[in-house]
């Protein structure tokens, strides 16, 4: 029995790397057919999932050994990690937290169409910004991380730290429920390696460049 726990944390494994470039999208899963009027059709394949692919930097022999081992380490079923955008750490009100430590924030109400929620527990007067992120994990057995981006202008939290409706993406899934605690700083979502998408890159004399994988949000 492996003596890591998985999903690996930020701090056991996307941290002890060597990142030089995360990319991070939530493309829709859809098929396309046109007509002959010039009409595109889709049809949802599968729910919107976050993806993206780490590209480490250039390393010392010894630096791309420890790399390896670290990636090896999250081969295989049952093998995720967390995973987080490394530009935009916290809300552009708030880059690193200052402001949100020693605060609870949660959801408070969630809205019947899926696409909007209110948070409370904020410091008062807090401001949510257009492409801020947020997570939080809900259900249990598996226990599921769901990581979103604002789509709503700007939202005020009012005197007792409440905000109004704030609109987001992708949709909000079933199993996320009111008390359920939210992430604003280092937002993060369970992930798992696409088999054979790693690459040691290349060694040349005492340094390796070019070594990379990709990844996909895992809700098991």
């Amino acid at each position: 029995m492996s003596a890591f726990t998985f999903p690996l944390s930020l701090a056991d494994f996307l941290d002890l790397l060597p990142i030089n470039s995360l990319s991070l999208d939530n493309p829709e899963q859809v098929e396309v057919s046109g007509t002959g009027g010039g009409e595109i059709l889709t049809a949802e394949l599968g729910p919107r999932l976050w993806q993206g692919e780490i590209k480490l930097g250039r390393m010392t022999r010894f630096e791309a050994a420890s790399a390896g081992a670290l990636i090896d380490l999250v081969r295989g079923p049952g093998r995720g990690f967390m995973v987080s955008d490394l530009v935009r750490l916290g809300p552009a009100y708030d880059p690193t937290g200052v402001f949100i430590a020693g605060f609870t924030p949660q959801i408070a109400a969630l809205n019947g169409d899926n696409c909007r929620l209110k948070i409370s527990g904020l410091p008062r007067r807090y401001v949510l910004s257009r492409g801020d992120k947020l997570a939080f994990a809900y259900s249990a057995a598996p226990t599921r991380y769901a990581l979103h981006r604002i789509a709503s202008l700007s939202v005020t939290a009012d005197e007792a730290g409440l905000t109004d409706w704030i609109e987001v993406t992708p949709n909000i899934r079933t199993g996320a429920a009111v008390t359920d605690a939210i992430s604003l700083v280092r937002p993060s979502c369970k992930a798992v390696l696409i088999p054979m998408s790693s690459t040691t890159g290349t060694a040349k004399r005492t340094i390796t460049d070019g070594a990379s994988f990709k990844f996909i949000q895992t809700l098991r």
